[in-house]
């Protein structure tokens, strides 16, 4: 009966011993200081662009610039979504991952507010050239020198979002400039 009951268990005990054992990931548990400075500059990027987009939906009548005005404040909305939960996985917050808009914010809008028509589409566009071009700088930076798996996913596939909305605000900036000549020459 001993015998019978050991060819029993064997199988179940060395399987046991035999199963590969969980490792913990590789992963840092907690952002370095440079790595948090980039999420914190991130996600004020986000608040500023996605506060200057909200004005641009409401003030601008030009369809395409409203159009990226709203996949600005989409995609910086999902991009600041990400940085929360990365945020709440390495710090253990309820996903707060809010850095403090640039001082320059509350003065950025109130240039944009007192702008009407083509003068308001050129400024918000140039504004968006200027921010976009700092924060994918600081993007690259993130995507190929953080030791953190995840934000280096994040910074990688946010790159081509944010080169999109690059290249729609200087095609704006283009098409508005070339209008611009062509009521001045014509």
């Amino acid at each position: 009966m001993a015998v019978l009951m050991w060819l029993v268990a064997a199988p179940v005990v060395g399987a046991a011993t035999k199963a590969p054992a969980r490792q913990a990931p590789a992963r840092p548990v907690k952002l370095d200081a440079r790595e948090q400075a980039f999420v914190a500059q991130a996600t004020a990027d986000d608040a500023m662009q996605i506060a200057l987009a909200q004005l641009a939906m409401a003030k601008s009548g030009n369809p395409k610039l409203r159009a990226l005005a709203s996949r600005i404040v989409s995609d910086h909305a999902a991009l600041n979504l990400q940085f929360a939960r990365l945020a709440a996985a390495t710090h253990g917050s309820k996903g707060n991952a809010h850095g403090v808009p640039p001082g320059n914010i509350s003065a950025m809008k109130a240039h944009l507010q007192t702008l009407q028509g083509e003068a308001f589409d050129q400024a918000f566009a140039g504004m968006m050239v200027n921010e976009h071009r700092k924060i994918i700088a600081a993007y690259e930076v993130a995507a190929k020198t953080s030791a953190d798996d995840r934000l280096r996913t994040i910074a990688a596939r946010g790159l081509p979002v944010l080169q999109s909305h690059l290249d729609e605000a200087q095609a704006l900036l283009k098409s508005n400039n070339a209008a611009e000549k062509q009521v001045a020459g014509g």
